[in-house]
């Protein structure tokens, strides 16, 4: 069992802490002792505040603070009725039920400014005894410096949310949204006394939100499970992940944002805010996506030649798999209710290059379906759609080409996944998933990879180096398509700043085994091949025909 310390303020601590400490308690690996202050930075009252900054020149500086924490209050506040993960945000839980030993209360030496802090050495000796693995900075206040970072075998473990290759400082999840960076990245790092310039463990980018305050609250909820995760792991095998490389840090270190840029970051969000409710609520306009088909291999299409296939009123086509069987070919697409937002699957028969008819609907369940993976075994055709809304990964069968197919299992169970291909690679099949955390929308973000003997297998083992890719830019399948002589190229939806599957980037996986994966990229696509068109996400080719889609601003009723 591990002996980890949690470094700590009080026992206080937001939910994500207490979820973080809860999951690791349950699982009886873990041995906690908390490392209590005595002592927190002397925080000085709103007059003597002002006199400080009027006396240091830095009167501005106050306002900026100020304002900030009025501006991130008021916005709080206004879209807590919309999101109960905003309104728990904040939630206070208290740790003492999971410590069964006695607490060890620390006497730290914070600087005059209140951001970095030392420990004596009665407190480190006081660590010391208790033969600690690793310490979890909890919510424990300043930079450390000194002999605290090396008292635990593996030192002191601590998130930063935040990209450390740009993003140093704080506040967490705002300069993403300012700057428009399209990714809110974060870190599990061991501390050194750089700021944010510790030992990498482990590295995740999500797509970044509206606003700072969803961006925020996105951003501890979907980085909080890795950190148990982490530990579970190094629980299990007595080892931590190899952490990256160092690199030379060239940026400056941001801060709480200036007066002016907190204006113009409030007149942004009232913009955007305006505009997606005049856009959505108003003029009933939303992205809608299409499909369109080319008749040729993909590495030879031109995509500004392709043939528009139309939407029916009031829903649309996405998520094209191209197939010729049995002298026809045959699209199938997810078929998605603009109002409801529930997929269905249907048939789209391509007479030749340029004429098309839709056949209908060949999958409909009660809940969204989306991405219909086809896959061929042993002179049977399949289907993996996403079935992400029942926490499966289902399988289906064609009884009779096109239309009729039945539900065969569910090859995964209990989980949230999105996007999933599968194929052959040497002597194994491969499942890749786009899998998020539990209760989580996003499936942007993560790939996850599996392997078994069979592509109809009960028992998929997981890969070594899950999630193989974690960046919202990369992650996320967006078709597979036949490189020659062996070589599988991955479909990679590129998440924009606000707009869902912005491009497509092209890979081959250059390596892959068990414990291995490697992808190369070679290629982009952006939308810019028909009028108008702000989005695409998604191709597929059989070798003679080639479909992918496509997205514009629509009214829900029209037909395109």
């Amino acid at each position: 069992m591990k002996k980890i310390g949690i470094l700590l303020e009080s026992s206080i601590v937001n939910k994500y802490l207490y979820d973080t400490v809860r999951q690791l308690a349950q699982s009886g690996q873990i041995d906690f002792y908390f490392l209590i202050n005595s002592q927190t930075p002397i925080k000085p009252g709103l007059w003597n505040k002002i006199k400080f900054f009027i006396t240091t020149q830095d009167f501005w500086r106050f306002v900026d603070i100020s304002f900030f924490a009025l501006l991130t209050a008021a916005e709080h506040a206004i879209l807590s009725p919309f999101s109960n993960k905003i309104r728990t945000h904040h939630q206070p839980c208290d740790l003492k039920p999971f410590n069964k030993n006695a607490v060890v209360r620390l006497h730290p030496v914070f600087s005059a400014s209140g951001r970095t802090v030392h420990y004596p050495e009665t407190d480190i000796d006081q660590i010391r005894s208790l033969g600690l693995d690793m310490i979890v900075r909890g919510n424990a206040p300043g930079i450390f410096k000194g002999d605290i970072l090396d008292v635990a075998r593996e030192g002191i473990i601590s998130f930063h949310h935040g990209d450390n290759r740009w993003n140093r400082g704080g506040p967490p999840g705002f300069w993403e949204v300012y700057f428009k960076n399209p990714s809110t990245g974060f870190i599990i790092q061991i501390l050194t006394e750089e700021l944010d310039g510790g030992r990498v463990l482990f590295r995740g980018n999500i797509p970044t939100m509206r606003s700072y305050t969803e961006n925020v609250v996105n951003l501890y909820n979907e980085s909080n499970p890795y950190l148990a995760e982490l530990l579970l792991n190094y629980a299990k095998s007595n080892h931590l992940p190899p952490a990256e490389e160092k690199f030379p840090f060239a940026g400056v270190i941001l801060q709480i944002p200036s007066f002016y840029q907190s204006i113009v970051y409030s007149l942004r969000s009232v913009c955007v805010y305006t505009f997606v409710a005049i856009t959505e609520l108003v003029l009933r306009r939303r992205q809608r996506w299409s499909v369109a088909f080319v008749k040729n291999p993909w590495c030879h299409v031109s995509l500004r030649q392709g043939v528009e296939i139309k939407n029916p009123a009031g829903r649309y086509f996405a998520d094209p798999f191209v197939i010729t069987k049995e002298g026809r070919t045959i699209c199938f697409v997810e078929d998605c209710s603009c109002r409801s937002k529930v997929g269905r699957i249907t048939a789209i028969e391509i007479m030749d290059g340029k004429n098309y008819n839709i056949l209908g609907p060949v999958i409909a369940e009660p809940f969204h379906l989306s991405f219909p993976f086809l896959l061929e075994y042993e002179q049977e055709l399949y289907m993996v759609p996403e079935t992400a809304e029942v926490q499966a990964i289902r399988l289906y069968r064609c009884v009779e080409f096109p239309m009729k197919w039945e539900y065969v299992k569910d090859i995964k169970s209990n989980v949230n996944a999105g996007d999933s291909v599968i194929f052959k690679h040497k002597d194994k099949w491969w499942l890749f998933s786009n899998i998020g955390t539990q209760g989580s929308v996003d499936h942007c973000s993560t790939l996850m990879a599996y392997f078994s003997e069979s592509p109809l297998s009960d028992e998929w083992q997981e890969h070594k180096l899950n999630p193989l890719v974690f960046d919202c830019r990369m992650a996320r399948n967006g078709g597979l398509l036949d490189g020659g002589n062996g070589c599988l190229v991955r479909v990679r939806q590129r998440h924009g700043y606000q707009v869902y599957g912005e491009s497509l980037t092209l890979a081959k996986i250059t390596e892959l085994t068990p414990s291995s994966f490697e992808e190369k990229e070679f290629g982009q696509i952006h939308p810019d091949f028909f009028k108008g068109i702000i989005a695409t996400h998604h191709m597929h080719s059989d070798g003679h025909y080639t479909v992918y889609d496509y997205a514009r601003w629509e009214a829900w009723g029209t037909v395109r």
